[in-house]
């Protein structure tokens, strides 16, 4: 699941505890999710482990490869 699709589909107290887990904020997060923020391979892989790998690390780093509702 990429960024985009985790921050749409999961409550956002989820997305809060996801992104604090990954040692970020809610708004870093969503720029990520949202605005196709950069993110670092450090950052995804926190991420990747805080969301119980529900975002994978190739996801989170090359979400244009797999979020097939932006095509």
């Amino acid at each position: 699941m990429t960024p985009r699709q985790f921050y749409y589909s999961k409550n956002k107290d989820v997305v809060r505890s996801v992104a604090k887990g990954a040692e970020t904020t809610f708004f870093n997060f969503k720029q990520i999710a949202v605005a196709g923020g950069s993110v670092s391979k450090c950052l995804a892989a926190r991420l990747a482990q805080s969301s119980n790998n529900e975002m994978t690390e190739l996801e989170i780093l090359y979400p244009e490869r797999y979020d097939t509702s932006a095509a």
